[in-house]
């Protein structure tokens, strides 16, 4: 039997609205083999957390027609599976989504040029450049870095 075709790819989408400069991260991640729960099978993570690469909450399952939100996620407010539909169609469509036509867009995984440390804000993603690593060359631009990684010269008493 063959692999259902993978339509979304694992990896880190950060939303961002145009509108209200607001973003949501998400992590579609494959679950190993020898995982107490769903080995093998594929998940959505929301970004819930101040590490972007291990804080996510798990919302559901990538199948290959869409994202299954989980049962004790579902509820009232319909927020997971906005989420859910959300991720999918602009990962999907892109710019023909109806999302995209709501100011939204998807922001692919990237890797600050200095450190290498993942982004997910929609200005680093855009600048290649990591929140640190901009204060950082901002200050030395100024000459207030010395190139240490916790001081900068005016605090250093330079």
């Amino acid at each position: 039997m063959a692999s259902p075709v993978c339509k979304i790819f694992n990896g880190i989408y950060t939303i961002h609205s145009g509108t209200t400069g607001d973003h949501r991260t998400f992590r579609i991640s494959t679950q190993v083999e020898t995982a107490e729960f769903a080995p093998g099978r594929r998940i959505a993570g929301l970004l819930t957390g101040p590490d972007n690469q291990t804080d996510y909450t798990g919302f559901g399952f990538v199948e290959e027609h869409g994202i299954q939100v989980w049962s004790n996620k579902r509820g009232t407010d319909m927020l997971w599976e906005k989420y859910a539909e959300m991720l999918w169609s602009l990962v999907l469509d892109a710019a023909f989504s109806p999302w995209a036509g709501r100011g939204y867009k998807v922001l692919m995984e990237g890797r600050c040029l200095k450190c290498n440390r993942v982004l997910t804000e929609p200005t680093s993603l855009i600048t290649g450049i990591g929140p640190i690593c901009g204060e950082r060359a901002a200050a030395a631009a100024k000459g207030e870095y010395d190139g240490n990684a916790n001081t900068r010269t005016s605090e250093a008493g330079n």
